[in-house]
């Protein structure tokens, strides 16, 4: 298809499209003349991925070009692939985590059996976050998460095997990383929801105790 078509079935502008063809995060056409090239499904795929992820999940195009590239290293095994998904999602540096409680999370994952890369920015943020929730008071351990952790364990190995049964590496990975993002976003509304709705049973008396009542 002409980037004028790949425009309209992706719902990209001709001059984004063109902006990540010239950042690398969009790989070029096949040239059908000097200034002209053919674009297919797998354009639009990534089109659609490039979209998600800075429109959903708020990554900057220098995030995502890291991310998209563990897709396209045939060297990395799958799940260092997934791995590099995962460090690019997030940035280690930006996190302000006290050592004990980095401890504290590291604990709590080895006692799960989860194993987590040292360097993974998931477990610093974790231990940044329980920090702050205690700043306000509120008592959080690394095991207040593990009812939670529990639902995300079955979850992520329902989204590892589906993203292992695609057709190729690059569907795979590319499934790991959307589904990351989107469904991290889900669960956070998910919770949002669950919230009001137990504010509002507290608040009209029904109580809390029995969740399908109301």
């Amino acid at each position: 298809m002409k980037i004028s078509e790949l425009s309209r079935r992706s719902g990209v502008s001709v001059a984004t499209i063109k902006y990540y063809l010239r950042e690398d995060v969009l790989p070029a056409g096949e040239p059908t003349s000097s200034n002209q090239a053919s674009y297919g499904d797998g354009h639009l795929r990534r089109l659609r991925l490039i979209r998600a992820l800075i429109d959903i999940g708020g990554l900057s195009l220098a995030r995502v070009r890291d991310a998209l590239a563990a897709t396209e290293n045939d060297e990395l095994p799958l799940h260092d692939a997934f791995g590099a998904v995962m460090l690019g999602l997030d940035d280690p540096g930006m996190t302000v985590a006290d050592d004990d409680t980095v401890g504290e999370v590291r604990d709590w994952l080895a006692d799960r059996n989860w194993t987590i890369a040292p360097d993974a920015p998931a477990t610093r943020r974790l231990a940044e976050l329980i920090g702050i929730l205690r700043t306000f008071g509120l008592p959080v351990t690394a095991e207040s998460f593990s009812a939670a952790a529990d639902t995300a364990e079955a979850t992520a190995i329902d989204e590892v095997r589906y993203a292992h049964d695609q057709p190729d590496r690059i569907a795979s990975v590319e499934m790991m990383l959307i589904g990351t993002v989107v469904y991290e976003r889900a669960m956070a509304m998910v919770r949002r929801l669950a919230l009001e709705a137990a504010s509002a049973r507290i608040d009209d008396g029904t109580g809390i105790d029995d969740p399908a009542r109301g």
